[in-house]
């Protein structure tokens, strides 16, 4: 089971669990729900987050957030350098190497579909190590879907 590969007893997938439906619950309220002391809460909650098992992300929502999400799935000669080399675009949300026909995949975002179509073609079609391109518009996420954006870059590229 997945819970035994994490390393996770009962009293952690309910802590996860609670989080995961409120992230701002209180210890105290948690501890009150599993009937045990708010310091034994809080010392399984920094285990679980040291082990990469429990993390707080800060994002935009992207089903609240007007903006438009593209995944782009291609294939690279050297997925590690063409993803490095994306990640420093303001417009990046995150990308991953994959098995299978295409082996990387993006996650793109802007407010203007032309800007995300212009980034591709300047970034990607143009690049001879990229090849086999399919572009997708993402419409909406069934959960919450965090938008990562360093908006700091794209403040300091218009000044």
């Amino acid at each position: 089971m997945i819970n035994d590969k994490l390393g996770l007893d009962n009293k952690d997938v309910v802590i996860m669990s609670l989080f995961m439906g409120n992230p701002e619950i209180s210890q105290a309220e948690i501890a009150k729900q599993l009937h045990i002391s708010q310091p034994s809460i809080n010392f399984r909650v920094q285990r679980l987050k040291k082990k990469g098992v429990l993390s707080f992300n800060v994002g935009t929502d992207f089903n609240k957030s007007n903006l438009f999400l593209a995944r782009v799935d291609f294939t690279a000669s050297d997925a590690n350098e063409v993803l490095n080399r994306l990640s420093s675009c303001s417009f990046f949300v995150n990308g991953f190497i994959m098995a299978g026909k295409h082996n990387v995949s993006v996650f793109l975002v802007h407010e203007d579909l032309r800007k995300i179509e212009a980034i591709i073609n300047d970034h990607l079609r143009s690049d001879n190590q990229i090849s086999d391109i399919n572009v997708n518009i993402i419409v909406s996420s069934k959960k919450d879907f965090l938008l990562k954006m360093d908006l700091n870059k794209e403040f300091s590229q218009e000044k």
